[in-house]
């Protein structure tokens, strides 16, 4: 993974022909996009005296301006422009005031010059000096930025009415270049920096390697189990040596991938990092990506989530995944799934080496499913489609509940099987439906939707071949649409089930499972009558919250029968044959779980309207 950032940092360094630019250790304040306000404390340029607090709108345009770049937590920032961090005079006094002193103080190592030492010097005692009045002026004017708007607080210098901002002024320029080097072998007072040594990233003998290099904080030599030889910081750089050219590429691949190449799955943020099987296409790699994804965005706005948006495998509308799938296959790529806490990069889930052609069978499979009648018919009054699969089908499944309360690992732990085509054990994921299922029949909503949707998951699966019971894959034909005879009212109940059985033969592959769902249809059957009639369904108590068994089954399918005799419209006479011949058929120990007896059992219920005969219609 290191590698292929640092390919992709070799390729903008050779597009943008700068290698050394300043540009290349600037960091983007506004990465989140919570930055508004610039807070701007106002020296005049000629005298450096302080002239006042001023506040303007944040500019994407001015990264070099503001040259912000971010240092220790604890510590100072590299410059004097900070993100303003609910307290305006702490982060005055913390990071401005205590920077401007750093800079002074250091000037000789950072490498300016006596007249820059100069101003500098200069700067500071001005801020210093007038800090009393600073900090009044600045709480005073933080009023009028509302509490939702983030802002940075910098330093503008003022000549003839033009503004000139730190990133404007050649010695801090300087400082920056310096820092961003310095940190590479430089930490807790410590230097970490090998002589003509061999680098981990490029395999080159360098004239020198640093310790410190650490791209995504998710190396750190704060812990023993990181550092060679122990907890000695100047040997770091055994660990991980790093020249200075693979560092700087490093930097730009990691802002590269921050601006291109990171998306939204489902509360979780994650990275594409293309693994280049050779050189030679690097370039043409990520021209692709960037502009064919650029085409993809435009077109995904323009055209209806009826037709072709809904080709995607999340409900993004910035996925990348379809273009991706559309590469030959000198390419793979690693999705890695992570979140950042207190400048600590925290990997969630790595998934390795998805090559375009395993993304190409997950749409292909996806394509063939969304397309089957029963997905498919069902509509919004809009005619919009109610059930497609994406990954938030899974999601459903495997929601976050609230911050105590998730499925989050689960979730990410299937989606790493999906996309790898790794076994995912059957009775796991239908527990986990029965639970959403039963919730949603208690709750009386969303039933009918959930409930294909759980079927359209299980197919899914068992489509990829990914989908296993007790250890073996479940080998499952495929399903089908229904015959077209199916729909007319005029065709036979028992008809309509053997075209039904036989387009879902996979699923649909024993008695048992054949007459839990009938017995879920003739049970739909008599609580429509029941609410037609009274307008309630009190035979839905007798459902047990949809946590069926064997015996319960049958004793619901006898009373179901007695209570349509009773209110004398039993149309379903044809229906209780086929069900009465499954259940000889079935024997009298039945082999399906109680979690498969309720899922077939509610499938039927909710594709009752499908068997509806003439006469009831």
């Amino acid at each position: 993974m290191i590698n292929s950032i640092m390919k992709i940092g070799q390729y903008v360094e050779l597009l943008e022909g700068k290698p050394d630019s300043i540009d290349n250790f600037i960091q983007d304040p506004n990465e989140k996009n919570n930055i508004h306000k610039v807070i701007m404390i106002v020296l005049n340029k000629g005298d450096l005296s302080y002239v006042g607090v001023e506040i303007e709108g944040y500019r994407n345009n001015y990264l070099k301006k503001y040259l912000y770049r971010h240092g220790s937590s604890r510590g100072t920032d590299i410059t004097p422009t900070s993100k303003y961090a609910g307290n305006i005079s702490t982060t005055f006094k913390n990071k401005i005031l205590k920077c401007l002193k750093n800079i002074s103080k250091n000037g000789k190592k950072i490498g300016l010059n006596n007249d820059e030492l100069e101003i500098v010097t200069k700067i500071y005692n001005t801020i210093e000096n007038s800090k009393n009045d600073i900090i009044d002026t600045l709480n005073k004017r933080i009023v009028d930025i509302d509490k939702k708007e983030g802002a940075i607080l910098t330093l503008v210098f003022v000549e003839n009415e033009i503004k000139h901002y730190v990133g404007d002024i050649n010695l801090f320029q300087k400082v920056l270049q310096y820092s961003a080097k310095e940190k590479y072998f430089n930490k807790y007072n410590k230097k970490s920096l090998g002589k003509n040594q061999i680098c981990s990233v490029c395999k080159q003998n360098q004239p020198e390697v640093y310790g410190f290099v650490n791209t995504y904080n998710f190396y750190t030599i704060d812990k023993p189990g990181f550092v060679s030889g122990g907890f000695n910081h100047e040997d770091a750089w055994k660990n991980f040596p790093v020249c200075y050219k693979c560092a700087i590429r490093l930097e730009l691949g990691k802002k590269y991938i921050n601006e291109k190449l990171i998306f939204n799955f489902y509360g979780f943020k994650y990275m594409i990092i293309p693994k280049f099987f050779n050189n030679e296409n690097i370039e043409e790699i990520l021209e692709i990506l960037e502009h064919d994804f650029e085409t993809k965005q435009h077109e995904i706005m323009n055209i209806s989530y009826k037709n072709e948006s809904i080709n995607r495998l999340t409900s993004a509308e910035n996925e990348i995944f379809e273009i991706i799938s559309e590469q030959k296959n000198y390419v793979s790529f690693d999705l890695l799934f992570y979140f950042e806490k207190q400048a600590a990069f925290n990997i969630l889930l790595h998934i390795e080496d998805v090559l375009p052609s395993r993304l190409k069978k997950l749409f292909q499979t996806k394509k063939r499913l969304d397309q089957i009648d029963i997905f498919k018919d069902l509509t919004t009054k809009e005619n919009k489609r109610v059930i497609i699969f994406n990954f938030s089908i899974l999601r459903l499944f495997f929601p976050r509940i609230s911050k105590k309360r998730s499925s989050d690992k689960y979730f990410l732990e299937i989606t790493e099987k999906i996309f790898s085509l790794k076994a995912i054990d059957y009775y796991f994921i239908l527990k986990t439906i029965m639970i959403q299922i039963r919730s949603s029949f208690i709750k009386d909503e969303y039933l009918k939707i959930n409930c294909l949707k759980a079927y359209l998951l299980l197919n899914y699966l068992t489509e990829l071949g990914i989908l296993y019971k007790g250890g073996v894959s479940m080998n499952i034909h495929p399903i089908k649409n229904l015959q077209d005879s199916f729909k007319s009212p005029d065709t036979k109940i028992s008809e309509k089930i053997e075209h039904f059985f036989d387009s879902h033969k996979g699923f649909f592959n024993n008695s048992e499972k054949k007459a839990s769902f009938l017995v879920g249809i003739l049970i739909q059957f008599l609580l429509n009558i029941q609410y037609e009639d009274k307008g309630v369904t009190p035979f839905r108590s007798k459902l047990q919250g949809l946590k069926l068994t064997e015996a319960l089954l049958k004793k619901i399918a006898i009373e179901a029968q007695e209570k349509l005799e009773q209110y004398n419209k039993n149309y379903y006479k044809e229906l209780e044959n086929v069900i009465a011949q499954y259940m000889v058929s079935c024997g009298s120990k039945w082999s399906l779980s109680n979690e498969e007896i309720s899922f077939y059992f509610t499938m039927g219920m909710n594709l009752s309207s499908y068997f509806k005969t003439k006469k009831e219609k």
